[in-house]
Formats: C-alpha cells, sequence, structure tokens
C-alpha cells in the first residue's frame, strides 16, 4: 500500500473529515484547560486527568498517581501557558512515567505516553502533537516509504524521540505551513480512514486491521 502524498489538497480533503466528524471537542477541551489552569491545584489537575482518561480512553486504572505526578513535575519546572514548546516536550515526558504502591504494597510502574502528550498538547494549546498509534503508523510509514528503508512501528522509548519523527515527517514533506493541530488531526483521521478500510474488508477487529495496516504499508 502506497500512501497518498501529503499535499494540500489530500490534507484539507482529509481535515474536513475530521472536523465533520468530531465537532468542535476540541474546543471544548480546550475551554476546560484554559479555565482551570493550574497544573499545581490538585484538584484542578484532578478534572483535567479525569476527562482526557474518559474521553480518549486512555487506560489509567488509578489517576491519583498522575495527577500527583504532574503536580510535583510542573513546580519542578515551572510550567504555565506561556512556557516554550521545548519546556512542553521536557514536561510531557516527565509526566508520562508513573510509579506508585497501593494499600497491599505492591509496586506499580507506568508509562503513559499517549496520556501524557495529550495532556500537554491542551495546556499548550495545541501547541505540541499527539501521540497516537494511528500517528505513530503514518508518519512512520510516510517516512519509510519516502527512503526506500525498512519500516518499523516499534513504539518510541519517549516522548522525545515521537517530536523527534513528527517534525523529520513535517519536514520531509515541507509542511512547515501546516499547525502541528493540523498535521496531528491529518495523520489521526486517515490512519483511521485506513483502518476502518481494512476492519470492513476483512471482518476483523480494530488491533487486527491496525496490524494488516502495517503490513500492507510494509509490502509497498
Amino acid at each position: 500500500m502506497k500512501l497518498e502524498k501529503p499535499n494540500p489538497k489530500f490534507i484539507s480533503k482529509i481535515l474536513s473529515k475530521y472536523y465533520q466528524n468530531e465537532g468542535d471537542l476540541n474546543d471544548k477541551l480546550l475551554l476546560l484547560f484554559k479555565t482551570l489552569n493550574s497544573n499545581k491545584d490538585k484538584y484542578e489537575v484532578l478534572i483535567k486527568v479525569a476527562a482526557l482518561n474518559q474521553i480518549y480512553a486512555t487506560s489509567i486504572s488509578n489517576i491519583n498517581p498522575v495527577v500527583n505526578q504532574i503536580i510535583k513535575e510542573s513546580n519542578s519546572l515551572n510550567i504555565t501557558q506561556r512556557s516554550s514548546v521545548v519546556d512542553y516536550k521536557i514536561f510531557a515526558d516527565k509526566i508520562s512515567h508513573v510509579k506508585w504502591k497501593n494499600n497491599k504494597g505492591e509496586y506499580f510502574e507506568r508509562n503513559y505516553l499517549s496520556f501524557s502528550s495529550k495532556y500537554v498538547h491542551f495546556i499548550s494549546e495545541y501547541k505540541t502533537p499527539i501521540y497516537d498509534s494511528y500517528i505513530w503508523i503514518l508518519i512512520k510509514g510516510y517516512l519509510g516509504q519516502m527512503n526506500d528503508e525498512k519500516i518499523s512501528f516499534k513504539s518510541p522509548e519517549n516522548l522525545n524521540e515521537f517530536y523527534a519523527t513528527f517534525e523529520s515527517f513535517r519536514k520531509s514533506f515541507c509542511l512547515e505551513n501546516y499547525s502541528y493541530y493540523e498535521l496531528d488531526k491529518f495523520l489521526w483521521q486517515y490512519g483511521k480512514n485506513l483502518t476502518i478500510k481494512i476492519q470492513s474488508e476483512l471482518f476483523v477487529n480494530i488491533d487486527q486491521a491496525k496490524a494488516e495496516l502495517k503490513k500492507r504499508i510494509r509490502k509497498n
């Protein structure tokens, strides 16, 4: 499968589909983050984490350690709505790693890359892209096909790797005139479209469809 070239006409077509399907959900979430703009107040952070976890199904079973990690790192880095993009990216990586013990003394450790990228996406007011499986498959596929090299879809070790890969995609296809938000939504919607098409063809679940999408991109 050859991915369609991300030219202005195609990007516009996919973005129109995204806005038609998703409406103003992101704008509503951004309003929440602007209203509850503290990353140090426990209850404001708690509400924002709970909202993202519920709406985007980020699979966080215990949000309290995540809230504590955000407050801790926000105090350390002094993250605000006026922070630089570089600081936002550093913050995103730091809040993705969460460790805690339950009341039985059992130890847990998680790396919530997708969640932390979403949280920072909103506190930065869309200045950073979101890490998502659709987006990762597409940018790795585009870069691999462009350079005619073996494509690996191995998840990034951290968000710094994701941001670097996203920026490489943006520059390689001369898409600097597009915002991170626009490219983020274009990649997500295009990846979702391809996955849904495979699901309808093969009558498989979403994870199987994503695996098939990777296989088809590699075979190009």
